[in-house]
């Protein structure tokens, strides 16, 4: 499976999937509560993205960021691109090294059940810009 084709899918992608899961009533304060500032970081291409969770905000890169990250997670975009759609075990790929968290890993790991959540979201935003060879 591919990943993404530029720099800017990442943030289009994944900050899109958050800041529309900022404004669900259920979800937005669930996200927050986890505390995290993740930096998300990817190859093929290198793009990356800060969500940052308590304060509701995407950021295209740790420079646009008013805080550090307190974690990160590194992966590349085929990997990124097929997680958001369901397909990788966040705990497997990081165990296997796919995926390697950096930082306040806990953070991550309470994050990870609210994002069943997210993957319809990322599907559908991949569906309405015609970008169908990057589903699963």
């Amino acid at each position: 499976m591919p990943g993404y084709t530029n720099t800017t899918d990442l943030h289009k992608y994944v900050g899109g999937i958050f800041e529309t899961a900022y404004a669900d009533p259920e979800l937005g304060p669930n996200l927050a509560a986890t505390g995290a500032v993740l930096l998300v970081a990817c190859h093929d291409p290198e793009s990356e993205v800060v969500l940052d969770l308590p304060a509701r905000k995407v950021y295209p890169s740790v420079s646009d960021a008013p805080t550090a990250p307190n974690a990160t997670l590194r992966m590349s975009t085929d990997t990124a691109n097929r997680f958001w759609q369901g397909k990788v075990n966040m705990t497997i790929a990081m165990a296997k090294g796919d995926v390697k968290a950096e930082g306040s890993v806990i953070k991550v790991l309470k994050l990870v059940p609210s994002t069943k959540h997210l993957f319809p979201l990322y599907i559908q935003s991949l569906k309405d810009d015609g970008r169908e060879e990057l589903i699963a």
